[in-house]
């Protein structure tokens, strides 16, 4: 089953390395983000969701007391004292991901009027969750439910049109 655990922001990858041999799989997704940079798009990639891991491990009290044991803060999420397994909608996004290799690639779309249209890329079917977009960067800013919490962030779009 897939669990989530908190860390700090910034240090996902060291967090995942420390766990990835207590799970069956682990990984923080992450964005490519297109840059402008002296006249130049350089392409970055950074967390999905700062500070989240996710971990598919069959044996979660002994990665909670792993975690309880590191000296770094790492939590798993939980409800009413019992750890939080992804399930329905939450589950299919994470797996999702994990297929793609947990990278949440550059969409490209086109805009119709007020009508925002995804071509290709992860956002195809997801322009409901679009909530702003600015070209000359080449961001689409979205809003995820997962966990039971909206979650913004941003993912690269790039509006090939405008009718």
């Amino acid at each position: 089953m897939w669990y989530v655990v908190w860390t700090s922001t910034g240090s996902e990858k060291r967090a995942r390395e420390l766990i990835e041999n207590k799970c069956k799989r682990c990984f923080y997704p992450t964005r490519k983000i297109n840059k402008k940079v002296r006249d130049e798009w350089k392409t970055e990639i950074r967390p999905l969701l700062p500070g989240y891991i996710f971990a598919d491990t069959d044996d979660i009290e002994g990665l909670a007391n792993f975690l309880w044991n590191t000296e770094n803060f790492n939590r798993i999420l939980d409800t009413d004292k019992k750890y939080y397994d992804l399930y329905g909608e939450d589950k299919d996004m994470i797996e999702k991901l994990y297929e793609d290799g947990g990278m949440f690639d550059t969409s490209k779309g086109y805009i119709e009027g007020d009508k925002i249209t995804v071509t290709a890329g992860p956002l195809v079917g997801m322009e409901a969750s679009i909530t702003k977009i600015d070209r000359h960067k080449r961001i689409a800013y979205i809003t995820l439910d997962l966990f039971n919490q909206k979650l913004n962030t941003s993912v690269g779009l790039e509006i090939i049109q405008k009718q």
